[in-house]
């Protein structure tokens, strides 16, 4: 019933009057007194209001210095400082390695172009910042034939070289205890070429590891051939433990690569195979020349 009183404060019916007549004020009012209105809602209202976004900083392009070294090598220097402690990955022929940028974004690679000197390098960084390189080389590529091994694992792969028919320990006999220096063979004046061990790795290197015999052609060279062949050093003569059996390191995988004078690079899969464990290796049987080609020296 109606009792002709106005409502009482606190009352349902009173707060619904009060909120009637405060939408009624504020719709009433101007537009700079709604603006102002507005400036002193209670924060609560904008809670849900997402902040404005920063832009990310961003890192500019790394400074990437490409030097020739002899013997068919290319350095390749890089300088990032916004960059420090990330992974560098340098994809070449389908292999990949891998270098750590120190605390100022310094880091450097020594490419033995393998596949020449035609085939670019693809720099990429942690952060996908992407590059392409051409190697450069100081002289012509047709004036070596090289041979390379490259695998993935932590273990040592020693490759050998047996020039013109050359026998273990002797002279041609190149190795990661005879490398030999691109000065040496380039001095030898007996009418044949020679080669020289111009990469060389023990497999500590994190990503992929690589060894690389490059023959350095002579004018008037005599023909001949270069027996190829490659030792799991790791395992040794007598496998045990993980290099044998059904051991994880028993079997390993590796590449080939053959890049001989004016031809285009040939590839190869191999592998060891697992052995049983405790059984000794014969010395033919441990440095393996049966998985690689030969090199043919042509005149």
């Amino acid at each position: 019933m109606n009792s002709g009183l106005p409502p009482v404060p606190g009352s349902a019916t009173g707060a619904k009057a009060c909120f009637a007549l405060t939408a009624v004020m504020l719709l009433g009012l101007p537009a700079t007194a709604q603006q102002a209105s507005d400036k002193y809602r209670s924060p609560l209202i904008f809670s849900s209001t997402p902040p404005p976004q920063r832009a990310a900083p961003t890192c500019t392009e790394p400074r990437i210095e490409v030097v020739p070294i002899r013997g068919g090598l290319t350095r390749i220097a890089i300088e990032t400082p916004c960059r420090p402690q990330q992974l560098v990955f340098f994809t070449y022929a389908g292999a990949i390695f891998i270098k750590q940028l120190d605390d100022a974004g310094r880091t450097a690679f020594t490419l033995d172009c393998f596949a020449g000197d035609r085939e670019t390098v693809t720099i990429r960084f942690e952060d996908q910042t992407t590059v392409v390189r051409q190697p450069i080389v100081e002289e012509d590529m047709r004036d070596f034939s090289k041979v390379t091994i490259v695998w993935s694992r932590a273990v040592d792969l020693d490759l050998h070289a047996f020039e013109y028919s050359a026998t273990f320990g002797g002279p041609g006999h190149v190795w990661s205890e005879q490398p030999r220096s691109l000065g040496e063979v380039t001095a030898e004046r007996d009418g044949r070429g020679h080669g020289f061990l111009s990469t060389a790795s023990a497999g500590g290197e994190i990503g992929m590891k690589m060894e690389v015999y490059t023959f350095v052609h002579q004018r008037g060279e005599a023909a001949g051939f270069v027996k190829l062949a490659v030792d799991y050093k790791s395992r040794g003569a007598t496998p045990a433990g993980r290099f044998c059996d059904s051991g994880d390191l028993a079997e390993l995988r590796f590449k080939t690569y053959i890049l001989e004078r004016n031809s285009p690079v040939r590839t190869f899969d191999l592998a060891f195979s697992a052995v049983p464990c405790g059984i000794e290796i014969s010395p033919s049987a441990q440095i393996n020349a049966r998985l690689i080609p030969e090199l043919l020296i042509r005149r």
